[in-house]
């Protein structure tokens, strides 16, 4: 079934996605593309941020990733192992 997705700004926690223990590897843009390119496969994406860890932390990066519809937030934090993902 279809599911009808207003685009407007979604504010709702249940469409908002962490990812943290990313890889230091590569730059925050490649990092924030990949991202995009696996995350979207779920569903409409809204944004993807990515944010260098604090400087007490471990190196690497943690990334906010927004979707319009709760749903495939909900199947993208199932279907998303092994990277950390929580529903935010």
């Amino acid at each position: 079934m279809a599911e009808l997705v207003p685009f407007a700004v979604p504010t709702e926690s249940d469409k908002t996605l962490l990812v943290w223990a990313l890889s230091p590897g590569p730059t925050a843009e490649a990092l924030q593309l990949s991202l995009f390119t696996v995350f979207s496969r779920f569903g409409l994406l809204y944004s993807v941020r990515v944010f260098p860890n604090a400087a007490v932390a471990s190196p690497g990066f943690s990334a906010i990733i927004k979707f319009y519809s709760a749903g495939e937030a909900q199947k993208a934090q199932k279907d998303s192992s092994p990277v950390k993902v929580e529903i935010w």
